[in-house]
This record gives C-alpha cells, sequence and structure tokens, in this order.
C-alpha cells in the first residue's frame, strides 16, 4: 500500500496544476448565451414563425474541431434560446450550400443518429462542470439522449430516455430545428440557475464535426468536457416544482421452453413511479418489475478462460448509471448492476439521486425473489448500493460507495473510496481502493481488498498511462464484476496521434504501444500481453488499422477452451491482426477484420466481417459474420467457431419503429431470433411486442430433448402520466 500512498501524493500535488481555459473566448473571458423570457411558447413545427424568434441575438460562432481545429465552420449555424415558467425553447437555423446531400436517414429513437446530419444541445444544469445532460437531434428530428456524470460518457448513458420535444425541416437553405426541453425532464437548483451549455453541429457529407463553445481535440472527450462549456444566463423565476411521474405497465404474454408440453400463458402489472422530492434530488420507485421489453443481448462466442461482459440495457438501471461507477470499467466493477435480477425476478425496490451542493449522492435498493430448487437455489435477497462523490476544488472529487447483498443464508458487503483529479486538458489520475466482507467465507485464505492507481497524460498529439492495480484472491463483491482476481498489475500504454489538417487524403493516424504484466498476490508470473498498434484515418472516413500482440498464460490448473480442455503449462503466443471500416453514413457501409498466430499451444485464424445498407429512412438491412478456425495438439482440439447475424430495422415514422436480430453459431449449434416492435403512442409511453425463440440445428444427443429451447411471446403497455 506504500505505492498507493504515494500515488495518492502525487494526485494532490497535481490538483494544483491549472485547468486549461476554452479555446474560444479571450484568456479571462466568460463565454455566455443569453435565454429570452417570452409570454407564449412556440409551436414545435420546425418553423420560427413565432415573432420573438426574430428579435433574439443568436449564437453564431461555431468552430471546427474536425478535420481543423479551431478553423471557422464551413456553413453557418444560428441558435436562438428562449424560455418560460414550463420550459426552455431553442430555434436553430443551419445553413447547408447544398441541402439536397443533408444525410438523412435515421428515424428510430436511440439508434445510430450520428450516421446523419445532427446537432446536440449539451446542459450542464447544476453548472458544477462535471455533470450533463445530452439531447441529440438528427435532420429527420429523431432523438438519442443522455445523462452522464464526472465528464465521462459511457455507451450506457445513452439508454437514458427524456422527454423532450422536436421538429425539423429541410430548407432551400439548410434545415431548421425547433426543441422544447421540458423544466420537468431536467434537475437543476434555484429559481434562476446558471447553467453550462454546449452546441454541436455535424455536417456528415464533409466529416465536419463544429461546435459552439470550442472544445478542442486537446479534450479527448468532445461534447463530454463540461469544464469547457459556456455559460448560459438569463433564466429567472422558473421553479420546477415537485413532480410525480407515474408509470405503470401491464403485460401479457406465452411462453413454452424444452420439455414444456403446453405454452403457459400470463398476465401481469407493475409501476414505476419518480418523484421529484426537491428540484435537485428524485426518488425513484418500482414495484413487481419485468423487463421483458428489453432487446437481446448479442450472442458472443468465449475463446478465452474467463467471463464475458454483456452491457446494462434495462431502463431502471440506466438513469444515472455513471454515478454509481466505481472502479476499473469491464475489469474490476465494484457495482455492476446485472448482476441484480440475473438469476431471480426483481420485485421491487427504490432508487435516490440527485446533487447535494457540491456532492453527487445515489442510493439504490432492490428485492430479488427466490428462483430454483435444490442445490441450485437462490435465495431472495436485498441488494443495495450507495454512492456520494464530492467536487473538493477545480476537476477534482473525492467520493466513496458501499454495496450489500444479504440474504438468509448471509451478507457480502463492500466498501470503498476513491479519488480523481483531471488536468492539462485530458490527463487524470485516478486512485481507488475497495475491500470485501463475506459473511459465507470468513475463512479467508488470501486478500479481500482491491486497489488501483492510474496516471494518465493525454492531449490531441500524444498519450501516455501507467496503471498499478492490486485484487486479491478473496475479493468477490457479489454486486460485482471480477473476471480475474488474485492479481498484481503493471500496465501502462504510450501513443502519439499526428493529424494532417492540409492533406487531401488523410485525417489523422495513431502509433501506440502498450502491454501488461500480471503476477498473482504472491508474486508469481501469471500472464503478460504485449501489443504494437497502428491505425490511420481517412479524409473520407475510412479507417485502416494494424495490429501486432504478444500474450504469455501460465495455466496452474487445467483449463478449458470452448470444451477443450488444456493442461497446466506456460503458453506464449503471438498474433497480427488489421481491420477496416467505411464510412459508417454512407448508403452502403461495411467492416473487414483478419487475425493469424499462434493460440495457446496451437493456432488461430479470425475472419470477421459486415455489411449494412440502408435502404433510406424506412429499412436499414445488415449482416456479419465471425469465423474461427481454431487447432489445438489436444482432443478434439481442431474445430471452427462461428457466428452469423442478420439485423433488419423498420420505421414508419419516429413513433413506430421494429428490430429484428437473428444469430447462429455453431459451438451451440442454436438460431436465436428476438423481434422487438416498438410504437410509442405519447411521449414515454410505449407498447411493446416482442418475440424471442431459440431453435437447435445440430443432432440432438438426447432423445426427449425438444428443437425449440423456447418460444416466447409478450406484449406490454406503459403509459406515462405526469402530475
Amino acid at each position: 500500500m506504500n505505492r498507493t500512498t504515494l500515488a495518492a501524493s502525487l494526485g494532490l500535488a497535481l490538483t494544483a496544476v491549472p485547468v486549461v481555459s476554452q479555446v474560444t473566448p479571450p484568456p479571462g473571458q466568460d463565454l455566455r448565451a443569453v435565454a429570452v423570457r417570452v409570454s407564449e411558447a412556440p409551436d414545435i413545427d420546425g418553423v420560427l414563425d413565432e415573432t420573438f424568434w426574430s428579435t433574439i441575438e443568436p449564437v453564431t460562432d461555431f468552430r471546427q474541431r474536425d478535420p481543423i481545429d479551431g478553423a471557422p465552420a464551413s456553413e453557418r449555424s444560428e441558435v436562438r434560446i428562449a424560455y418560460d415558467e414550463n420550459a426552455l425553447y431553442f430555434g436553430l437555423v443551419l445553413h447547408d450550400s447544398r441541402p439536397e446531400l443533408i444525410r438523412r436517414s435515421i428515424l428510430e429513437r436511440g439508434g445510430r443518429i450520428d450516421k446523419d446530419d445532427l446537432v446536440v444541445i449539451a446542459l450542464d444544469t447544476y453548472h458544477d462542470g462535471r455533470n450533463g445532460y445530452i439531447f441529440e437531434i438528427g435532420a429527420l428530428g429523431t432523438q438519442d439522449d443522455a445523462l452522464f456524470a464526472d465528464e465521462r460518457l459511457a455507451i450506457d448513458d445513452w439508454s437514458w430516455d427524456g422527454v423532450y420535444f422536436t421538429e425539423t425541416r429541410v430548407t432551400p437553405d439548410g434545415w431548421v430545428l425547433e426543441v422544447a426541453i421540458p423544466f420537468t425532464t431536467i434537475r437543476f437548483e434555484g429559481t434562476a440557475p446558471e447553467m453550462g451549455i454546449l452546441f454541436h453541429r455535424s455536417i456528415r457529407r464533409k466529416n465536419e464535426w463544429v461546435s459552439w463553445p470550442h472544445v478542442g481535440q486537446e479534450y479527448r472527450s468532445a461534447y463530454a468536457q463540461v469544464s469547457q462549456y459556456a455559460t448560459l444566463t438569463g433564466l429567472e423565476n422558473i421553479r420546477r416544482g415537485r413532480y410525480i411521474e407515474l408509470k405503470p405497465y401491464a403485460i401479457s404474454g406465452g411462453q413454452r421452453f424444452d420439455g414444456d408440453v403446453e405454452t403457459n400463458v400470463e398476465s401481469d402489472v407493475g409501476l414505476d413511479v419518480k418523484y421529484s422530492i426537491r428540484p435537485n434530488l428524485t426518488a425513484d420507485f418500482t414495484l413487481n418489475t419485468d423487463f421483458a421489453q428489453v432487446e437481446a443481448d448479442n450472442v458472443q462466442i468465449n475463446l478465452t478462460r474467463f467471463s464475458l461482459f454483456f452491457p446494462e440495457k434495462r431502463e431502471f438501471f440506466l438513469e444515472r448509471a455513471g454515478l454509481f461507477q466505481f472502479g476499473a470499467p469491464r475489469e474490476t466493477e465494484v457495482f455492476f448492476s446485472r448482476r441484480v435480477g440475473l438469476d431471480s425476478d426483481v420485485l421491487g425496490g427504490g432508487r435516490l439521486t440527485g446533487q447535494a451542493g457540491p456532492f453527487s449522492i445515489g442510493v439504490m435498493s432492490l428485492r430479488t425473489g427466490e428462483s430454483g430448487v435444490g442445490d441450485g437455489l437462490v435465495p431472495a435477497a436485498w441488494n443495495s448500493v450507495a454512492r456520494i462523490r464530492g467536487d473538493v476544488g477545480g476537476r477534482t472529487s473525492l467520493g466513496a460507495i458501499a454495496t450489500a447483498q444479504e440474504t438468509t443464508q448471509g451478507h457480502n458487503r463492500v466498501a470503498g473510496v476513491d479519488f480523481t483529479t483531471r488536468f492539462w486538458s485530458s490527463s487524470s489520475l485516478l486512485l481507488w481502493a475497495a475491500n470485501v466482507w463475506d459473511a459465507q467465507r470468513r475463512d479467508h485464505d488470501g486478500s479481500t481488498g482491491a486497489a488501483q492507481a492510474e496516471l494518465m497524460l493525454r492531449n490531441d498529439r500524444y498519450m501516455f498511462e501507467i496503471t498499478r492495480t492490486r485484487i486479491g484472491q478473496d475479493f468477490s463483491p457479489a454486486l460485482g464484476f471480477v473476471p480475474r482476481p488474485d492479481q498484481a498489475r503493471w500496465g501502462g500504454q504510450f501513443g502519439i496521434t499526428p493529424r494532417f489538417e492540409q492533406s487531401g487524403w488523410a485525417r489523422s493516424a495513431e502509433v501506440s504501444f502498450g502491454g501488461n504484466h500480471i503476477t498473482g498476490i504472491e508474486g508469481v508470473k501469471q500472464s503478460h500481453h504485449r501489443r504494437v498498434n497502428s491505425s490511420l484515418r481517412l479524409e473520407s472516413g475510412e479507417t485502416v488499422n494494424v495490429r501486432f500482440a504478444e500474450q504469455f498464460e501460465r495455466v496452474e490448473a487445467p483449463v478449458r477452451i470452448s470444451g477443450r480442455e488444456l493442461p497446466t503449462g506456460d503458453y506464449t503466443f503471438r498474433s497480427v491482426s488489421g481491420s477496416a471500416r467505411t464510412n459508417d453514413s454512407r448508403t452502403l457501409s461495411g467492416s473487414v477484420s483478419w487475425s493469424v498466430g499462434d493460440f495457446w499451444s496451437g493456432t488461430r485464424t479470425q475472419l470477421a466481417g459486415g455489411a449494412t445498407w440502408k435502404t433510406g429512412p424506412h429499412l436499414t438491412l445488415g449482416g456479419s459474420i465471425n469465423w474461427n478456425d481454431v487447432s489445438l495438439p489436444v482432443a478434439d482440439g481442431d474445430f471452427t467457431a462461428t457466428l452469423l447475424s442478420l439485423d433488419i430495422g423498420g420505421a414508419v415514422n419516429r413513433k413506430l419503429f421494429a428490430n429484428a436480430l437473428v444469430q447462429w453459431d455453431d459451438v451451440s449449434s442454436t438460431l436465436q431470433a428476438n423481434i422487438r416492435v416498438d410504437w410509442i403512442h405519447t411521449p414515454g409511453s410505449d407498447l411493446f411486442l416482442v418475440i424471442d425463440t431459440g431453435y437447435r440445428t445440430g443432432d440432438l444427443l438426447d432423445p426427449l430433448a425438444q428443437r425449440w429451447l423456447r418460444r416466447t411471446g409478450v406484449v406490454k403497455l406503459t403509459y406515462l402520466k405526469a402530475l
């Protein structure tokens, strides 16, 4: 722990490093946007015909982030801001010299809107330089949104669904966007708050990204770089008040699993409640929770000896998910929400999240029911987590977390603290430590603690990272994700990223060197990984990548790789791989990758590729293949592992869309299909139709086994009522 103490001292010293100021305004000058109060709400129709719009001074000085950092935007953008007692309003005039070339193909809410021309409105409602809302709107008026914390924008954050209203219209001069964001959708303090604000625009045919205020490429997080937002002023006498959302659901469906004689038909009801105790403090309650409408996980082929990671997709766990993040993502997560309800139903529970001065707080507790029989019985449990993070000055925060799983058989509890400071644009120092107390494992043979120190020096030209991690043999948080305990790891990487702003064919390149060295807690080497990676991004939006890697693994007990047992021993294997990807905003886009080299004591060849065809805004067809040819010097060691996927997306309009995901792999020899139809009948309210099936295509070794693993059909209706 001496090393950890030393790293903490370094972090405290670094808090004195001055934060780089915004690029757009001269040093010492604040950049501000003014919201104008109006007496009548505009019609959100994509036509700025209300008289007051012409009287509001627009924000115009958009600057490029890409391709030429800091250069004036090639197309003019005008943003006007208004408000009344109910909502913020934005009127955007987005000039374009070639309006017929505006990319407009995505209608599905939450779909890959970044393939289209788009606008992002980002708000730091607490004006703390850390947390933010993102409202992303495509040129068809399609919405996506995110709620993120601590200047970190993860994929899961985009699953938050806020209620707001948008409409667009293409004109001979470009396109117009009109937006209304109700004050009930966002959280803030006081009746006259100042907020951080940023506008971002993407012109996809040019691969041009512009913003106001300008956030240069030295800030890797782009529009998640909340500390660089401008200030929104002018809001007065607004009061969100206490606000209650009731979201009941009714569900009915039938299901038949392998061995069932007949289809089981069931119906049920449940309720979600959101209550704003204060404008900056929200309580959520859920009763008889059901996640039948959640999209299916993508099938993954596991050719490793560790557990695979599957992201959270359930709405209840995704709002403010970033607040509960603690540890190393996908490596050592103290709280991983998919552990809740993984093996049993969620009966109900609650969550409290909010802001109290400089502190972000989150508390969540859910009850899961009993499931299984005999030795496979999973007892009922209370699953709880509490998180606090405080701003201690500049871009520095100090936090703590506690988790607990309480059952009749005992408890598993975790407590931890973390420290983060950001400096020099995208550089950071992260320290965290945690410990587990498990009542069922009182006689621990090894350490129950874990800790990590990570120093990253990064901007748009270079990157340097060094990490030290220690995970005890018995560090096993019941509500966490720790695929590899018992390790002491050094890791690091160094990379350079030259840009070619005057080139006519290339945008940027990256060359990086990295690796790690892992021993057990007792000091015996377990593995190492070394890599050299290079990539090139073209002016057209295509990318190519080449990678060289070496891996060492010490197997101290026999392990199984795709069902084949490998003996104990030392294994060193090397590989070379490459990939290429086209600009995904094109009508026809695709990717291809390959890898050849050693694999444990044998060889492995991997080929993968996929293509997507956007026939228009109403139909998208995609398909992919992942093929592995493996040869191991063990019994039945020559085998293939193949995964085929077909993804179909259809949309009638922005309220009615459907997705079908069909997957087959020759490891399980199972054909799986998930069809999901979503009709947003009112904002925040949905009617879902979900069909999920699994069909065995291989030989049936058990004569009593059925071809159909499952056949499930579900109809779920939700209705959002605000009081």
